[in-house]
């Protein structure tokens, strides 16, 4: 009797401990599958703040219109045209791949995976027209500034002065600075329709990204439900991070964690 309840004693310590080992691994897998999902959801919120500032940044840049006119300059007037652009952060994609390679991401529905690297592919897209436009920008010409002063120039007072007037130098740099804005007007408009087909209704209409929407396709303001737009595959950044609140809310873990 007394080997047996040693044998007893020793296998319910055996299993005592696999239990622990077994409860240890499971809670720390659900840990880091909420927080895989929490990650996501910051740097979605992260890359629609990033969203907004490139397309006001875009937007604001289509509108500079004073070199693609002909150069007059008044009597007397000194122009000054400055071409300096602060570019925003890349969008990032860092808590996309560590969710791809958890355990949580095999745990979503296929029409949530599918969205995810439907909308991550478009950010991928967005991130590499931004460097195509940094490389226009810096390469070929960088940070313009021009200053014509008419007190400068062979002229007598008082005279208006047109661009064929202009030094060599000076009309060359026009000419550089116009086929680089040239060159960014179609990468500019490329990306502000991935942002648009990325965008809610609401930032589209805030950010009047509306021309840019191709027609039968982006959000559309008809919507019924977040879990018809994953289905439909034309989620939007705020509609899938509200799908991944909502994962996260189904798990009891995320009570606790």
């Amino acid at each position: 009797m007394v080997e047996l309840a040693a044998v007893i004693s020793i296998f319910a310590g055996i299993f005592t401990a696999l239990f622990a080992v077994f409860l240890t691994f499971y809670l720390r897998n659900q840990w880091q599958e909420i927080q895989s999902l929490r990650a996501m959801q910051t740097e979605l919120e992260q890359n629609t703040e990033r969203i907004r500032d490139l397309s006001e940044l875009l937007s604001d840049d289509l509108q500079r219109q004073q070199v693609d006119l002909p150069v007059e300059i008044p009597p007397g007037t000194k122009i000054e045209i400055r071409y300096v652009v602060s570019f925003p952060s890349s969008l990032s994609t860092t808590a996309f791949e560590q969710l791809k390679h958890s355990g949580m991401f095999l745990r979503l529905s296929p029409e949530v995976r599918g969205s995810l690297f439907e909308l991550y592919d478009t950010i991928d897209r967005i991130n590499r027209l931004r460097q195509h436009r940094e490389r226009i920008h810096f390469d070929d010409v960088g940070n313009v500034h021009i200053v014509i002063d008419p007190s400068e120039l062979d002229f007598e007072p008082g005279t208006s002065v047109s661009e064929d007037d202009l030094p060599l130098e000076t009309r060359q740099r026009l000419a550089d600075l116009r086929e680089m804005r040239r060159a960014m007007k179609g990468v500019n408009r490329s990306i502000l329709r991935l942002i648009a087909s990325i965008s809610s209704p609401e930032m589209v209409a805030n950010l009047e990204l509306e021309p840019f929407l191709k027609t039968g396709h982006g959000p559309d303001p008809q919507r019924k439900s977040r879990l018809d737009s994953v289905r439909s595959g034309e989620v939007n950044l705020e509609e899938m991070r509200s799908v991944l609140i909502d994962i996260e809310k189904k798990s009891i873990w995320s009570r606790f964690m």
